[in-house]
């Protein structure tokens, strides 16, 4: 029994040593990424090939980007999620959307929107033929800056992965984004788990070559008509 103590102590202290230098390295040596806050301009579109998403920048204003969001035929939308510190709301403008609400589906049609709290699963869909187009002219369908930058990275590393990206480069990916990526796996482990994992698996995640920034996932700028 004693030697099984001292050798579960051991592990816990390795681990606990292994996150302090991890996190001490992230400090010391912190990955350079663009400025959120500069970095998208109106007209840029984050596309997602295997959510079938286009995104379209309208705006950006005091830390927020306001989008007009295409939903493409049949497009099964991202993996159902959780945000703990944004909201959303579904503005349909064209077309009928669906979203997985709690498990519960739930159908938004033109004129109508549907707002998703804070902490709700969730996964928007189409199941239809035609596009969906989600946007307004309030404050819905907005997004931070720094949310919208990781949104652009995670949707070129996903198409980069092929149709079925597998769980575990989409998990130490995430990890290398850590927590200032608010979006957890509904069918995960526990939110505080998630992010618990999400430190953990950092200091890994960036020895294996996994990084914030991909210069072949950045947001190339519209040009204006000549």
């Amino acid at each position: 029994m004693k030697r099984l103590k001292h050798t579960l102590l051991t592990i816990l202290l390795s681990v606990v040593a292994y996150v302090v230098i991890g996190v001490a390295i992230d400090y010391a040596f912190p990955e350079k990424i663009p400025d959120p806050a500069t970095y998208f301009q109106p007209g840029d579109v984050l596309h997602s090939r295997n959510e079938g998403f286009d995104q379209t920048i309208l705006s950006v204003k005091d830390g927020w980007v306001h989008s007009s969001l295409i939903v493409q035929p049949y497009a099964p939308g991202p993996p159902e999620h959780i945000h703990t510190n944004l909201v959303e709301t579904f503005a349909v403008k064209e077309g009928v959307l669906s979203i997985l609400l709690n498990g519960e589906k739930k159908t938004v049609r033109a004129g109508e929107s549907l707002t998703i709290p804070v902490g709700t699963a969730h996964r928007p869909f189409n199941e239809t033929g035609r596009p969906v187009i989600v946007e307004s002219d309030g404050i819905e369908n907005s997004l931070t800056v720094e949310f919208a930058y990781y949104l652009s990275q995670i949707y070129g590393f996903g198409d980069g992965l092929g149709e079925q990206p597998d769980a575990l480069s989409m998990i130490m990916q995430l990890s290398v984004y850590g927590n200032k990526m608010d979006a957890y796996l509904a069918d995960g482990p526990p939110v505080p788990v998630q992010k618990a994992m999400r430190v953990v698996l950092a200091p890994t995640a960036r020895l294996l070559g996994y990084r914030a920034y991909y210069p072949e996932y950045r947001i190339v700028h519209n040009q204006p008509n000549s």
